[in-house]
């Protein structure tokens, strides 16, 4: 049995004043994510620990394109989701193209990790 989920993780760059926001895609690959405080099939804001985390949102996805429906809906203004693939081989998360919006749609941009 193959298991595929899709972590969904919104951050804030904290060393600049607007706080520019960034999207990660993690494809957990037969293995599941370590932590489970993300919700299944949508984006919810993070919990908070003492520090003031970077991290504002998070979900799981059973499919790519809902993950990247949850992420268009709640900020259609980024335009560049950086991706990662988790396997149960891997001792860390690889990471793979980033994703561009171009014409519409999410593509990968291949030049990006050559």
């Amino acid at each position: 049995m193959s298991y595929l989920t899709f972590r969904v993780e919104i951050t804030r760059d904290e060393s600049r004043p607007a706080g520019d926001i960034t999207a990660d895609i993690t494809a957990y690959i037969d293995r599941v994510p370590e932590t489970n405080e993300a919700e299944f099939g949508r984006l919810s804001r993070a919990a908070k620990g003492v520090w003031n985390s970077r991290l504002q949102f998070t979900g799981d996805f059973a499919a790519l394109g809902e993950a990247l429906a949850a992420i268009e809906a709640a900020f259609p203004g980024i335009a560049e989701i950086r991706c990662y693939e988790w396997t149960v081989d891997d001792e860390t998360p690889v990471a793979r193209p980033p994703l561009r919006r171009r014409g519409g749609k999410w593509l990968p941009d291949e030049a990006a990790n050559t």
